[in-house]
């Protein structure tokens, strides 16, 4: 894409233009911070939280469709390009209000300023609405908010064993999937089964899923055991196994010579992730109690 490719002015640049303002919200939310590391990492939670909504809404039942026309050869792809602008956008508000501690009618405020970008999206051709309508939006925005400032109370008051878990896993959501699972299939050395179900994009949806969520809870549980290093071993090995089957089944599908390179990857990335969303949560100079 050059810069005076028509495409870029007349769609890139709005999606381009959100992002921008994401990242000066956050940014803004940061610095009110005591603990910066602590709020990262809930972004991260949070953005993992809206991320799998919306792959419900967007990629299972077909609400909507963008066109950025950032990967324009694959409208599927391009149309989660864009939808990842729209979930790091409105988690960074739903982080912003739970920071600051703004008022519900400030949580109206900013979902009516979602519904005129999302109008305006639509006058401008790069958004459309299939069954969807724009009143969910809202909807749909102030349940993110009052959930979003739930969850940073949770943090800051009592944050738990299992909170932790949870927190860790949409966390991994906002990391794995769209540094590993994505960036694979973006590349094609690695993409899940599009004949799984009758419909290829539920097909991706509900492999995605799966597969996030048994490699996910796995490797947390790895982490976090006191199970000894040989049975951590065993452990990855039967990954590998796991890996393998699904691969013998066609349900993931890997370019030839890729299979063992796309499944270290895997796995080093997610217990790395895992690790450092731990980190990241973790008090300032001290260890979680629960974790020793």
């Amino acid at each position: 894409m050059t810069r005076m490719d028509p495409a870029f002015w007349n769609n890139t640049i709005w999606f381009i233009l959100l992002g921008i303002i994401t990242i000066m919200v956050l940014a803004i939310t940061l610095l009110q911070a005591n603990n910066r590391r602590q709020l990262l990492a809930f972004y991260l939670t949070i953005s993992g939280m809206a991320f799998c909504f919306e792959m419900i809404v967007y990629s299972f039942f077909k609400a909507y469709q963008y066109f950025p026309m950032l990967v324009p050869h694959s409208p599927a792809d391009d149309s989660i390009a864009g939808n990842l602008f729209s979930q790091f956008s409105v988690s960074s508000s739903a982080v912003f209000l739970a920071v600051f501690g703004l008022g519900y009618i400030w949580h109206v405020v900013i979902a009516a300023a979602y519904a005129f970008v999302e109008e305006l999206f639509l006058a401008l051709g790069i958004y459309k609405h299939n069954w969807y309508r724009t009143w969910m939006t809202v909807a749909g925005l102030l349940l993110l908010f009052w959930l979003t400032k739930k969850a940073y109370l949770i943090v800051n008051t009592s944050f738990g064993r299992i909170w932790r878990f949870l927190f860790l896993f949409f966390g991994l959501v906002t990391l794995h999937q769209h540094t590993i699972v994505w960036v694979f299939r973006l590349t094609g050395v690695r993409i899940f089964s599009e004949t799984f179900l009758p419909d290829k994009e539920r097909s991706l949806v509900v492999l995605s899923g799966t597969y996030m969520l048994l490699l996910g809870g796995i490797i947390m549980i790895m982490y976090f055991s006191k199970f000894k290093w040989g049975w951590k071993f065993l452990i990855i090995v039967l990954l590998y196994g796991g890996h393998y089957v699904a691969y013998r089944y066609h349900l993931i599908i890997c370019k030839e010579g890729w299979f063992f390179i796309t499944t270290t990857i895997s796995i080093a990335a997610m217990y790395g992730y895992t690790f450092l969303l731990d980190k990241l949560y973790d008090p300032p100079l001290k260890k979680h109690a629960d974790y020793g």
